[in-house]
C-alpha cells in the first residue's frame, strides 16, 4: 500500500506540464496532412485552449481560411501559396509531429488593417511562452521575393533594412496587459552579416504578459503596399504554455537530452569520442526496453510504444559512460 500511495502521490505532482501544454500532437492527422477549418467549426480546442479559425468555401475548389490550422507538413523546399501549411524546420518543435499554422487577415473593408488571430481560455493563466517559427511560404517569399508582389528582404544590394515581426498582446476581461514582439527576419543591421530570417523553432517568452484569458496574434512588415502587407502573413507554432528546452539540461557537457518529460520522442546530442558506443533504455525495473549502437551525434528515440512513466537512459563506450532518468508522459 505504501508503494502504491508514492507511486500516485509522484503521479499527481507531475503531470501538469502534459495537461497545460498544446504541443498539436494528440490531435489526429494522416502523414503529410493538415486541418483548415473546413468542417466549419470556428477552431479548434488543444490542452484546454480554443484557437480560433474561420472558414469560407467559394465552391469549385476555392476557399479562404484565416486563424490556427494545424499541421504536420514536411515540405521545406516547394514555394509559393501552394505550400502554405509547412513550418520550414519540416517538423514541429524538439521534433515533435505536429504543430500550429497562423494564418492572419487583412480587412479590405477597413484600409486592410490587420485582424490579430486569437487563442482564449476558460480561466486567467499566466503563459510561460512558445516555440515559433516561419513558415515555408513566408520563408522564401522574404529570401528571394515572389516575383509578384512581396521584395527580396534586403533588396538587390542586400541593404535595406527589411523586417517581418509578430506582435503578441495578453489580455484579461478584455483589457491589454502588455504584449510582446518578436523578428521572424530581421535585415536591419549594419552588418549584412547579421541579418537573418528564422529557420528553426524559437523560444518567445510570454510571462511578461501576465494573469490573462486570451492572446491575439498579429504580424507586420516592412514591405507594404496599396492593399496592406505584401509579406505572406503566416507563422508557426509549437508547444503552447511549455517550457524552453536547455542544453545544459544534464551535468554532463558533452550530453543533453530533450525533452525530459518527453512524449514519444526523446531528443539526444552528444560528442562522440568513439564508434563503438551503445545506447540502452531500462525501464524502473532494470528491464532493457530499447538499446541500439549509436553512429552520430544526433540520436531520435521513437518511444511511442512505451508506457508512461520513468525509465533510464544508459550511453556507454570504451572511455566513458553516461546515466540519467528521464520521465515518459
Amino acid at each position: 500500500m505504501l508503494l502504491i500511495a508514492c507511486l500516485l502521490l509522484f503521479m499527481s505532482a507531475n503531470p501538469a506540464k502534459s495537461q497545460t501544454t498544446a504541443t498539436f500532437d494528440n490531435l489526429s492527422l494522416t502523414p503529410n496532412s493538415f486541418w483548415n477549418g473546413s468542417d466549419n467549426s470556428g477552431g479548434f480546442t488543444n490542452a484546454g485552449y480554443f484557437f480560433e479559425n474561420s472558414y469560407t468555401d467559394y465552391g469549385g475548389g476555392m476557399y479562404a481560411w484565416y486563424g490556427f490550422a494545424y499541421s504536420n507538413m514536411s515540405d521545406t523546399i516547394t514555394t509559393g501559396y501552394t505550400n502554405q501549411f509547412s513550418a520550414i524546420c519540416g517538423k514541429g518543435a524538439l521534433n515533435s509531429v505536429n504543430y500550429a499554422v497562423s494564418y492572419v487577415n487583412y480587412d479590405w473593408a477597413n484600409n486592410y488593417a490587420m485582424q490579430p488571430n486569437m487563442i482564449r481560455f476558460s480561466s486567467p493563466k499566466t503563459i510561460s511562452g512558445i516555440y515559433v517559427t516561419n513558415n515555408t511560404y513566408a520563408y522564401y517569399s522574404m529570401l528571394n521575393g515572389d516575383g509578384t508582389l512581396a521584395k527580396k528582404f534586403g533588396g538587390s544590394s542586400g541593404n535595406d533594412p527589411d523586417w517581418f515581426k509578430l506582435q503578441i498582446k495578453g489580455y484579461h476581461n478584455g483589457n491589454i496587459t502588455d504584449s510582446v514582439n518578436f523578428y521572424l527576419a530581421d535585415f536591419r543591421f549594419a552588418n549584412n552579416s547579421q541579418d537573418y530570417i528564422v529557420k528553426t523553432w524559437k523560444w518567445v517568452d510570454l510571462s511578461t504578459l501576465g494573469s490573462i484569458d486570451s492572446l491575439s496574434f498579429g504580424l507586420l512588415s516592412s514591405d507594404n503596399g496599396a492593399y496592406g502587407m505584401n509579406t505572406p502573413a503566416y507563422f508557426c507554432m509549437d508547444n503552447f504554455n511549455g517550457s524552453v528546452v536547455s542544453v545544459k539540461e544534464t551535468s554532463d557537457k558533452t550530453v543533453s537530452i530533450y525533452p525530459n518529460p518527453c512524449s514519444d520522442y526523446l531528443h539526444i546530442n552528444l560528442i562522440m569520442d568513439n564508434n563503438s558506443t551503445k545506447l540502452s533504455l531500462t525501464d524502473i525495473s532494470g528491464k532493457e526496453v530499447l538499446s541500439k549502437f549509436i553512429t552520430s551525434d544526433e540520436i531520435d528515440m521513437d518511444l511511442s510504444s512505451l508506457s508512461k512513466g520513468i525509465y533510464f537512459v544508459k550511453i556507454v563506450n570504451e572511455k566513458s559512460s553516461y546515466f540519467n532518468k528521464i520521465i515518459k508522459n
